[in-house]
């Protein structure tokens, strides 16, 4: 496991004085970049090998959102690696142990400049991030075997996310990619994509439970077409090109 410590910020809060979802994102983020930098296979590493971690989905679960000021401990692991494929496992809780999300994650190891996977995983990548168990078999550790029981936390994504057709969902006003929501590959950041997503819901919404599939990156100047659906608690946003082609998929099950 890798952890460090941050305290909540305010340029991190939502409207309530809690960190934003795009907030926790990026400090689940930023956890497994400081993981790589620490065990020397950072960006350095990554540049000289033509590599990069994508990631390809998430599944997050709140419990309680960091509060403004508050002192936290973000922590990571990574829990599976097949071929290309790694799963990564999240937790953010207070400084005495009280976990306040929890997070499964999934990522390809892409070699950049043929935008393909790489068949294999390098060793040295594999004995520094090391393997354990996913977060969802080690609640009774974490304290919460009786609170995803009485939530139905896991429930929430049961199942393969679904999603209805374009002609029932709303198409929102088309986003230019800009600089501002690239990262070092060059591509839309993982934490923007999420804020362009949320970016088309006209409220403001507190989220309980989030997942996303990516599909496909989108790069400086890509035009996004978002559409909308909402049914009861839950609003699902999907980002396409101009072709109709998804690039990423983002549920949103609200309290």
């Amino acid at each position: 496991m890798y952890s460090f410590t941050s305290r909540v910020r305010y340029s991190e809060l939502a409207e309530d004085k809690k960190a934003s979802l795009v907030s926790i994102i990026n400090y689940f983020q930023d956890c497994c970049t400081f993981e790589s930098e620490d065990g020397d296979i950072g960006l350095s590493w990554l540049a000289k090998h033509g590599t990069s971690w994508m990631l390809t989905g998430w599944q997050i679960h709140i419990i309680r959102r960091p509060r403004y000021c508050e002192h936290i401990k973000i922590t990571t692991w990574a829990c599976g690696f097949k071929y290309f494929v790694g799963k990564r496992s999240f937790t953010i809780s207070t400084m005495d142990g009280q976990v306040l999300v929890y997070a499964m994650s999934d990522w390809a190891y892409v070699n950049i400049k043929k935008g393909l996977p790489e068949k294999h995983v390098p060793e040295k990548e594999l004995e520094v991030y090391g393997l354990d168990t996913p977060i969802e078999e080690r609640f009774e550790e974490f304290g919460l075997t009786d609170y995803v029981k009485e939530n139905g936390e896991m429930s929430a994504f049961k199942g393969k996310m679904t999603y209805p057709g374009f002609d029932q969902m709303q198409k929102e006003a088309p986003i230019t990619i800009t600089a501002d929501n690239l990262d070092t590959n060059h591509h839309v950041n993982n934490g923007q994509y999420v804020a362009l997503a949320k970016s088309v819901i006209p409220e403001e919404i507190y989220v309980k439970h989030f997942r996303a599939e990516i599909k496909k990156q989108s790069v400086l100047g890509d035009l996004i077409i978002p559409y909308i659906y909402r049914e009861n608690n839950k609003i699902i946003v999907i980002l396409t090109d101009e072709n109709g082609a998804i690039k990423i998929i983002t549920e949103f099950i609200t309290e």
